[in-house]
């Protein structure tokens, strides 16, 4: 049986709504050792039923459930073959294709009663147009099934029974099409009576536009005030208002009068269901559920009609508070709600459902009756806050990472609400405001970084922005005094990540992706006008014809500069672990961002030792940030393969460091607005792979970056340095050349290296991958880049 842990894993976290979805290293460590305590546990002896239709038999996804142990798995050292528990699926991968056979097969013994069921249910992530195989072992003989190339996402595959009433043994088999490394997971094992799905679906039925016993009737005529001034008060409604009215004189429109069309259809009653869908989070909810309508409109309806005293606009945010209250669960999907189940995917589909609910009952607050406001208020302390402090009581990592500001602004919006209408509810939104505070200084450095990166940032950033707001309202405080000290010192951090490429506001480093919440960037510029804060949001804010597209950004817009300083040209964040130079070639920014390492940083990759290079407007050495979580490119974006590294080759199985890294791996440096250098010994985290690895960056003058990488192996017998970009790229007469639209880049082919290029599938397109190969165990590769600009 081959079950390989060379080296702790990197998790694997929840996704990204434009929010990235969020979970710390810390989860790694609690969520893995119920699996190992448990490794000799008879799991889930009998069918267990989550409706009337389906059951489960082998629940991958829990690591207190699943019986992984269980699984005789056939060896797979040649091709790299790892399979392990993760925290909330069955993960593998394997570093090659194998010449012959499958490159996963694996078999579990059951003796599952399975009458009353006509279908075989897998869940499984398979690789893009990987072939799975399944065989069951019955008492009317080995039933097989063939699946047809796997898509993108998540899939369940049937198995027709065939009348079988007991399933003895299960056999997975996976055949990947593609060479080269291919990852992916199982979440579940369960069965279906295919003939009474439609019976369980139909409990959510029914729900007409109407709500007699909860909305106004339709003579009703409300005053377009908040009812509880949470989300603002009613000054603070005149002034927006004010300042929307001369937008529109000198504009000719309104920029919340185009957003509600597209929210009456379809109606949000047809998308109440057992499971609340304000998002589309593929991992945990079923397939049957990919691309249906979402929850999510009710926001936006709120807010314009309350600004463009809408009666129409604020009933149909009333209706979708009311469908969000009347879905069953306030979670993805079953996996979070398992009969006899611990795992749960944290508050984050509930927060959003809490803020919602609240945002309603305050800007819409007139149009429901005392029955309907009643209602809400219930499902917010029951479906609400009463699980979002669940979690904070059982997982202490929470406060140590991105999740518990996540969490807050339907949190802090759901208690700020409830205390209006039943005053003993208050000391709940104290709580949620001293969490908050502690978070904060929790995971906010003393240089002002922040170790999962911007896309995580941005997040805690809007949290405390949105959560203290609204605090600040309804406690009639003044907002500016209330936000901590620690966030006004993120100005290097945003130095150090912001972007110089027009439609990109950061560097997408980590799990990140190239963009900020506006009311991030906004809140930040108030705060620090001087910063790269200030020049990211006058960025958006330019592209968008000056005009905030938030709640929050419009109550902000008078506190943001109109314009914004350069950014310093050199920054280095000890703490952190990050490190940049910003210089300028013939007027062209150039920017290079150095990788470090603070210990056990979440949300990280194995990029300890990459770079990013931006010139000229355009991105030549990328980091890949993250991808969409339910699929496999997030796992494959993570590895070092998809970085600007120095790695290891010559072993079976996928060279990589240790993610999260547990050291410190800080590069060192100097630079100034004409030169740039920095060395980094980024040997840590690669025990068994290499002796030694330091890289050196020498940048004299931004027209040229000479990188050294001087190296031992302690495993393998050659290594490649890549070079990653999306630009087109060529090689020529031993010279590789990145072609952008107003520069270029040349990279000289060193004498005792090969060179390649390298196509490899990404979400939305290909990114080349230059491979500079030394076949030595030991020396030193350098290469050597000359940047030429254009013109302006």
């Amino acid at each position: 049986m081959n079950r390989r842990f060379r080296r702790p894993r990197t998790f694997w976290t929840s996704p990204v709504i434009a929010v990235a979805l969020a979970l710390s290293a810390a989860t790694d460590a609690q969520e893995t050792a119920p699996q190992k305590a448990r490794a000799n546990e008879v799991h889930l002896p009998r069918p267990m039923a989550i409706n009337v239709a389906e059951a489960v038999i082998e629940p991958f996804w829990d690591p207190y459930l699943s019986g992984l142990p269980k699984w005789a798995i056939d060896p797979g050292d040649e091709h790299g073959l790892e399979v392990w528990q993760d925290w909330a699926a069955v993960r593998f991968e394997w570093a090659s294709r194998p010449s012959d056979g499958p490159a996963l097969r694996m078999r579990r013994a059951f003796q599952i009663d399975c009458s009353g069921y006509d279908k075989l249910l897998l869940s499984v992530q398979a690789p893009e147009r990987s072939e799975v195989r399944i065989l069951a072992d019955t008492d009317k003989g080995t039933l097989s099934f063939v699946s047809s190339p796997a898509g993108y996402h998540k899939e369940e595959l049937a198995v027709d029974l065939e009348g079988a009433t007991l399933i003895q043994a299960i056999t997975i088999e996976i055949y990947p099409a593609d060479d080269g490394f291919s990852s992916g997971w199982f979440s579940w094992l369960g069965l279906q009576n295919a003939a009474l799905i439609d019976t369980h679906l139909a409990r959510w039925r029914g729900f007409d536009d109407r709500w007699e016993a909860y909305i106004q009737d339709e003579s009703f005529e409300p005053e377009f005030k908040p009812l509880y001034g949470v989300f603002i008060s009613e000054n603070g409604l005149d002034d927006l208002r004010r300042r929307h009215d001369e937008h529109v004189k000198a504009h000719g429109g309104s920029p919340f009068a185009g957003r509600p069309d597209a929210l009456r259809d379809p109606a949000p009653e047809k998308v109440i269901g057992e499971f609340a869908r304000i998002w589309d989070d593929r991992r945990f909810n079923r397939v049957r559920e990919h691309d249906l309508p979402l929850l999510n409109g009710g926001e936006s309806a709120a807010i314009s009609g309350i600004i463009l005293k809408d009666k129409a606009l604020l009933r149909l945010a009333a209706r979708y508070a009311l469908s969000i209250a009347m879905c069953e669960h306030w979670d993805e999907g079953f996996v979070s709600r398992f009969p006899g189940g611990v795992w749960e995917h944290r508050a984050f589909v509930r927060s959003q459902c809490a803020y919602t609910v609240a945002m309603a009952l305050d800007l819409a607050g007139e149009m429901f009756t005392e029955t309907g406001r009643t209602f809400l208020a219930r499902r917010l302390a029951e479906e609400g806050v009463g699980k979002i402090n669940y979690v904070t009581w059982r997982h202490e990592y929470v406060f140590h990472c991105n999740q518990l500001a996540w969490f807050t602004p339907g949190r802090m919006a759901n208690c700020l609400v409830l205390e209006k209408i039943w005053p003993r509810a208050k000391p709940q939104t104290d709580i949620a405001y001293g969490d908050l505070l502690e978070n904060i200084d929790n995971i906010l450095l003393p240089d002002g970084g922040f170790v999962e990166g911007p896309g995580y940032l941005t997040t805690v950033v809007r949290a405390v922005g949105v959560s203290l707001h609204y605090y600040a309202n309804a406690r009639e405080k003044e907002f500016f005094s209330l936000l901590p000290d620690k966030i006004k010192r993120t100005g290097d951090f945003a130095a150090a990540v912001a972007s110089t490429v027009p439609d990109r506001e950061v560097i997408s480093i980590g799990d990140a992706d190239t963009w900020m919440h506006e009311e991030s960037l906004m809140l930040m510029a108030a705060v620090l006008p001087d910063s790269a804060w200030a020049a990211m949001c006058r960025k958006i804010l330019d592209e968008r014809g000056g005009v905030p597209r938030t709640f929050l950004g419009w109550q902000l817009a008078p506190h943001i500069p109109e314009t914004a300083s350069e950014f310093p040209p050199f920054v280095h964040l000890l703490e952190t672990g990050l490190m940049a130079s910003m210089r300028k070639l013939d007027g062209h920014p150039v920017k290079i961002l150095a990788l470090g390492n603070r210990a056990n940083a979440g949300h990280s990759h194995e990029d300890k030792g990459s770079f990013v290079l931006e010139f000229a407007g355009e991105t030549f050495a990328p980091d890949p940030g993250t991808g969409d979580y339910a699929s496999q490119v997030s796992l494959e974006n993570k590895t070092c393969q998809r970085h600007n590294m120095l790695v290891p080759l010559g072993t079976p199985e996928r060279p990589h460091p240790a993610n999260p890294l547990p050291v410190d791996v800080i590069p060192e440096g100097r630079g100034d607005d004409t030169a740039f250098q920095a060395v980094i010994d980024a040997t840590p985290g690669w025990e068994g792979y290499y002796a030694e690895w330091v890289r050196t960056w020498d940048s004299p003058s931004p027209d040229v970056l000479r990188i050294r990488d001087d190296y031992a192996l302690a495993a393998g017998d050659a290594v490649e340095f890549y070079w990653q970009t999306r630009l087109p790229v060529r090689i020529q007469n031993a010279e590789v050349i990145i072609e952008g639209r107003k520069g270029t880049i040349r990279i000289a082919v060193p004498e005792d290296c090969s060179v390649r290029i390298d196509d490899l599938p990404a979400a939305d397109g290909t990114q080349h991958r230059i491979a500079f190969r030394k076949e030595a165990p030991e020396g030193t590769l350098e290469i050597v880049a000359t940047l030429a600009a254009h013109g302006l």
